[in-house]
């Protein structure tokens, strides 16, 4: 792949061998190290550029800025764009290595089916994975700039808002391996309805497509089996075709899983379950990813088995927290409406006789935000819930229709759950990251 040259006067490989000795790169201007590399980044609200200068006198020994209207300094760097060098040095960073790299994107579960991944074949290799959610244009070079020579895999999670971003992800990082979790209704706004979220994530597998290398698709999903093209590619799922087949297992409110290779017997082992710290049923597409790529890596079936009981979730994705009689299946990390649906679908099925839900406004959705939040309410009204708490503009308008409790935001919430508070109750919490219901959270938990 090519690069390109962005820098006044130095080329992407001169740059490199500066890196090389000063191999830290800082983009915060507030978290200067002695000896690093400050690559000053703009966005809607700040200006790195600003302390370009600053960061030399804290002890950066480059700093790299593309406002050439500063005075020339000693280990001041000029170049066009700030971000497009950061990238496309963490890009030729990311080529000193011949090791595998994994792309994985999606709309609903990427970060899930990353932290299993990454839990499954750290038992036999060093894994470099993408911490939290540092999946876009900037997280993704921060990501790559971590590598080093004992890494003998990396997980790249790819993010998207519009179309075009995976492909400029993939650029910068180029995955030889490639995993998308699934196809549904996610920044509906910003990509132009389903067809532009299925083009978009689409883009991980045209890069296979143009630079070679492997595809694991999930059978399940039409739309990405529908995109493969006759391509060669492991297959997981719950077929009986596929290289790997699954299914969950209820355990109270945590799900098992039983699965088994294609060249096994017929019959997935009845005996074989293991047991996972996820709750929903909507998890077994994230938990067979990680079973494929323990297969597509030569990880043995007890390997496997360690590596998914071994994962514990956090940051209120998938977990399953108890105060006094109360069980809060927290999934308030995002929201959108495929993955609101499941939600409701899991917390129906599992333990508890009193099911309550407090759920946020699904953000991005675009021109079919109000249908889609009164699609939710329709769903609700079929359920039998002790209570219903909705919180959010996007669902204030219904508030004279169904017989619910709404709330401005999450601050209200809190002060009517003062009142009110939640006894013998299995409630789910899940909602756009928007409406900080963690807050709420917090105040259930405390």
């Amino acid at each position: 792949m090519a690069w390109g040259f962005y820098f006044s006067d130095m080329k992407i490989s001169e740059l490199y061998e500066l890196y090389k000795q000063h191999p830290v790169i800082c983009t915060d201007s507030r978290k200067i190290t002695e000896g690093c590399i400050y690559v000053s980044l703009k966005g809607e609200t700040f200006d790195g550029n600003s302390f370009a200068l600053e960061a030399l006198e804290k002890g950066a020994a480059y700093s790299i800025t593309d406002n050439q209207a500063l005075p020339d300094a000693k280990g001041l760097i000029k170049v066009e764009d700030g971000l497009k060098t950061l990238q496309d040095l963490s890009s030729y960073h990311r080529h000193q290595f011949d090791i595998p790299v994994i792309g994985i994107t999606g709309s609903n579960g990427k970060t899930t089916t990353k932290e299993l991944m990454y839990s499954v074949l750290s038992q036999k290799y060093s894994v470099l994975a993408t911490a939290g959610n540092f999946n876009n244009q900037i997280g993704v070079p921060l990501t790559l700039f971590q590598l080093n020579p004992n890494h003998e895999i990396a997980i790249i999670e790819m993010g998207a808002s519009k179309q075009g971003d995976i492909k400029e992800l993939c650029d910068i990082a180029d995955p030889n391996y490639a995993l998308i979790t699934n196809i549904g209704k996610a920044h509906l706004e910003t990509m132009g309805g389903l067809a532009g979220v299925l083009k978009t994530k689409a883009e991980l597998f045209d890069h296979i497509r143009q630079f070679g290398g492997n595809l694991l698709v999930h059978s399940c999903d039409s739309l990405l089996v529908g995109n493969v093209d006759g391509e060669k590619a492991f297959s997981y799922g719950a077929l009986p075709t596929d290289d790997v087949q699954g299914r969950i297992v209820r355990d109270g409110n945590f799900v098992s899983v039983q699965w088994k290779r294609k060249r096994e017997s017929a019959a997935i082992d009845e005996k074989r379950v293991v047991k996972t710290n996820l709750t929903g049923t909507y998890n077994l597409p994230n938990i067979m990813a990680a079973v494929a790529i323990g297969i597509v890596f030569g990880l043995t079936d007890e390997e496997i088995a360690k590596g998914l009981s071994a994962y514990e979730p956090s940051n209120n994705r998938s977990e399953v927290k108890r105060n006094g009689s109360n069980t809060f299946i927290l999934d308030a990390y995002n929201a959108n409406p495929s993955s609101m649906e499941v939600a409701i679908t899991n917390l129906i099925s599992s333990d508890g006789a009193n099911h309550s839900v407090i759920l946020g406004e699904m953000l991005e959705v675009g021109p079919t935000s109000a249908e889609e939040h009164k699609r939710i309410c329709l769903r609700l009204t079929t359920l039998k819930l002790k209570t219903v708490c909705l919180v959010g503009k996007e669902f204030l308008p219904f508030k004279n229709e169904f017989s619910f409790n709404f709330f401005l935001d999450v601050d209200e919430l809190n002060e009517w759950l003062t009142s009110h508070p939640v006894e013998n109750e299995t409630v789910l919490i899940k909602g756009s990251r928007g409406n900080r219901l963690e807050k709420a959270t917090e105040l259930l938990l405390s």
